[in-house]
C-alpha cells in the first residue's frame, strides 16, 4: 500500500504541478519549480494516506483524497503567494529589502512544513 500511495501522489504531484507551471505560470513563492511540487506532493501523499483507508469503494476511489488533497495544497500555495507588481524605481531599495525578507519566512515556512507533513507521513502509517 505504501507504494501505491507513493506512486499515487507523485503522479499527482506532477500532473498538478504542471498544469500550474504551464498553464497557470505560477510556482508559489519558491525560485525553484521543483519545491513547488516537491511541497504538492507531500501534502497529496499524506492527506491521501490519512483520507483514503477510511473510503468505500476500494480501489476505484483510492486515488482521489490524494489529487483533491494535492490540488488544494498548490491553489492555496499559488493564492498566497506574493504578487510582484509593477514599482517605481524608487520603491526598489524597499522592494528589495522585502522580498529577502520573505524569502527567508518562505525558506523556513517550507522546511517546517516538510518536516511536519513527513511526520504526518509516518504516523498514518504506523497506526
Amino acid at each position: 500500500m505504501l507504494l501505491v500511495d507513493i506512486g499515487i501522489s507523485l503522479v499527482a504531484a506532477v500532473i498538478l504541478s504542471w498544469m500550474f507551471l504551464r498553464l497557470v505560470h505560477e510556482h508559489g513563492p519558491w525560485q525553484k519549480p521543483w519545491a513547488f511540487g516537491l511541497v504538492v506532493f507531500l501534502f497529496a501523499w499524506a492527506g491521501g494516506a490519512w483520507i483514503a483507508p477510511g473510503l468505500a469503494g476500494g480501489w476505484v476511489t483510492h486515488w482521489i483524497p490524494f489529487v483533491l488533497v494535492g490540488l488544494l495544497t498548490a491553489v492555496l500555495i499559488v493564492t498566497v503567494s506574493p504578487r510582484h507588481d509593477l514599482a517605481s524605481p524608487e520603491d526598489a531599495d524597499q522592494l528589495e529589502r522585502e522580498e529577502e525578507a520573505v524569502l527567508l519566512s518562505v525558506t523556513v515556512l517550507y522546511w517546517v512544513l516538510t518536516a511536519t507533513v513527513a511526520v504526518l507521513i509516518v504516523g498514518s502509517y504506523l497506526r
